[in-house]
């Protein structure tokens, strides 16, 4: 099956070698699917998150929020997500009456 949509998120390490300090960038993707939302090895069913927000500002890393009945989950991004985020709201209506 086919995501709905896919946001880029990132990861961000600090590494400490010999004489210096690194930090290590690494990227994955979050898929919106009918059912679900997959992130790395994590996937919540659709009908326990509740919402999809934001925070970003120009030229710094951001944050994205899935709010689940389980808590909130945030991670980074550097895009705005927001096609994301009218796809999820999209579904919205048909998760409300599956709870």
């Amino acid at each position: 099956m086919e995501p709905l949509a896919t946001h880029r998120c990132i990861e961000v390490k600090q590494e400490i070698g010999w004489i210096e300090k690194r930090t290590v960038e690494t990227s994955f993707d979050l898929h919106l699917f009918e059912d679900r939302i997959e992130v790395k090895d994590t996937h919540y069913p659709i009908k326990t998150v509740l919402d999809i927000s934001y925070r970003l500002e120009k030229d710094k890393i951001g944050f994205l929020y899935l709010h689940t009945t389980g808590g909130i989950r945030t991670y980074f991004i550097k895009q705005d997500p927001s096609k994301l985020i009218e796809e999820f709201k999209v579904l919205m209506p048909s998760t409300k009456h599956r709870m």
